[in-house]
């Protein structure tokens, strides 16, 4: 069962009372949460933690993560006096510039937190679907200089060191007289639930097989990671079917004319802020291949064969899944 940590605060400054506060007292310990992109659910376990308004309980989360602690999501929950609408923070900003005292009684400016820089969620933010969250939400880029910025902050920070890291968000929400409780816990849910369940995003790959071996390719040094290998293929443009855009990738990167054949099927690839499904089609040459293979975006390709090595190569993703299915071992 993954996990996932939901943190709030308590009362600070003039405020009487923290919305957040009863959003994580009424938290159940278990929840289903459903896959927005797909027909997926599953049940889910719940560590909620009052947060002391300081230092301390800014820096408890990260301390946690360093100590080893991990969850499969983390979203840190705030008021936001000012607001009048939930913003959702992205953007760890390393500085303090704190206009009143925290509830320890420091207050310091112009101070760096980390010394790390400024530091980005990561989130796909044109794909995450926040307006189906709430209308009214908003994607923000300044969590202020006080303590929730700086949970924010140090959450990222020990993120960052991570193999795996978590994804991580903070989410403002305004004070009860312009938002009701119920309102800000849908928000709050729905910004949980796109956490666990990142956007998807299609990828066509052509698998051109030569007797019993596939062309493969490896990633050049101006692509995102290069030095993988891959079968080539790219994202669908809007409203392109599978075969369409194989094809045209398939022109695009090799300058191959393909036709598409037999569909072998759909593998899953996972990152903190978006999961990718590799879409697998045969491809088949309309005329004779050149002598030599040339890519705009790979700098090498091969045929790769049962007699190969699969783990010779560095595979992304989950191409070395799909090799050993359309290769096996002999």
């Amino acid at each position: 069962m993954r996990r996932v940590l939901v943190t709030g605060f308590g009362a600070f400054s003039t405020h009487s009372s923290n919305p957040t506060e009863a959003l994580i007292a009424s938290w159940p310990e278990q929840m289903v949460v459903q896959d927005p992109w797909t027909d997926a659910s599953e049940r889910v376990e719940v560590e909620t933690r009052l947060l002391s308004v300081d230092e301390s309980g800014a820096a408890e989360t990260a301390r946690r993560l360093a100590e080893g602690k991990r969850w499969d999501a983390i979203l840190h929950l705030g008021l936001c006096g000012s607001c009048t609408h939930a913003r959702v923070e992205w953007l760890g900003r390393d500085g303090l510039t704190m206009r009143e005292p925290d509830n320890s009684g420091r207050q310091v400016n112009d101070a760096t937190i980390t010394g790390m820089g400024d530091l980005k969620a990561g989130v796909d933010r044109e794909r995450f679907g926040l307006s189906t969250c709430d209308p009214d939400a908003t994607w923000s880029d300044d969590a202020g200089g006080y303590v929730c910025n700086e949970t924010l902050h140090r959450t990222l920070a020990a993120s960052a060191s991570l193999i795996r890291p978590p994804p991580a968000l903070f989410l403002h929400v305004p004070p009860e007289d312009h938002w009701p409780l119920t309102r800000s816990r849908s928000m709050a849910e729905c910004v949980l639930t796109r956490l666990l369940y990142p956007p998807v995003i299609d990828v066509a790959a052509g698998a051109l097989f030569a007797g019993n071996q596939v062309l493969v390719a490896r990633r050049g040094p101006d692509e995102a990671a290069p030095g993988r290998w891959e079968l080539p293929g790219g994202k669908f443009e809007p409203g392109e079917e599978l075969e369409d855009a194989v094809v045209r990738e398939w022109m695009e990167e090799l300058g191959i004319e393909v036709t598409a054949g037999v569909h072998r099927g759909a593998w899953w690839g996972v990152q903190p802020w978006r999961r990718y499904r590799i879409n697998v089609i045969e491809v088949h040459a309309v005329n004779p291949l050149p002598s030599v293979l040339t890519s705009e975006a790979h700098d090498s390709l091969r045929w790769f064969g049962p007699s190969d090595e699969i783990d010779a190569y560095d595979w992304l993703g989950p191409d070395r899944d799909v090799m050993l299915t359309l290769v096996p071992s002999p």
